[in-house]
C-alpha cells in the first residue's frame, strides 16, 4: 500500500447495531478484535492491545492499525466499490475496455502463486494472520516471494514487482 503525505479523512457510517464503518479509497473498514497474532498490512508492524485493536476491510479483508487506516490510498481490490462504473452503450471507452479485457496476456503486476511448504512461522502478506498447517500452509509468488493464505490468494493486491512503501 502506498503512503500519502497527509492522512485522508474517512467517511464514517454508523450501522443499526451501533458499529461504525470507515470508508477510505473504496475500503470499508470495521473495528475488530484480533484473536491471533496479526501484522498490519500497511506498516507491517505487529498489531497488539486490548479490545478492538485494528480495522479490517469488509471487502478485501485487509487488516491495519487504527492509526494506519487513514493513510491508505490503494483502492480496495475486492469490494463492491472496486467494480468498474457503467459505461454508455456504443462509447469508445466501452470498445477499448472490451478489447483490453479479452486479451490473453495478463497484466504485468499479477502474482504467480504456487503452493508452498513453510518451515518456520510465516504471516500472510495480505491479511497479516499466521499461515497455519502442517503441509502447504499457503501460497507464495514465484516472482516477488509474497506469502498469502489460500483464502487470500484472490483478494491479494496486484502489486507484484512494485515497491509499495
Amino acid at each position: 500500500m502506498s503512503v500519502d503525505s497527509q492522512p485522508q479523512v474517512p467517511v464514517v457510517i454508523r450501522q443499526s447495531d451501533g458499529s461504525k464503518i470507515h470508508e477510505i479509497a473504496g475500503h470499508k473498514f470495521k473495528a475488530i478484535t484480533l484473536g491471533q497474532p496479526t501484522f498490519c498490512s500497511f506498516c507491517t508492524k505487529f498489531i497488539y492491545g486490548v479490545g478492538k485493536q485494528g480495522y479490517k476491510c469488509l471487502g478485501c479483508e485487509t487488516v491495519v492499525h487504527k492509526r494506519c487506516h487513514s493513510f491508505i490510498s490503494a483502492r480496495c481490490t475486492f469490494g463492491p466499490s472496486s467494480r468498474a462504473p457503467l459505461i454508455p452503450e456504443g462509447s469508445q471507452e466501452q470498445v477499448y475496455r472490451r478489447n483490453r479485457s479479452t486479451s490473453m496476456e495478463p497484466p504485468a503486476n499479477n502474482h504467480h502463486f504456487t503452493k508452498h511448504f513453510y518451515t518456520r512461522p510465516t504471516f500472510c502478506d495480505h491479511c497479516g494472520s499466521m499461515l497455519y498447517g502442517i503441509l502447504k500452509q499457503g501460497v507464495q509468488c514465484t516472482d516477488c516471494h509474497a506469502n498469502v493464505h489460500h483464502r487470500c490468494q484472490d483478494k491479494a493486491m496486484h502489486n507484484c514487482g512494485i515497491q509499495v512503501q
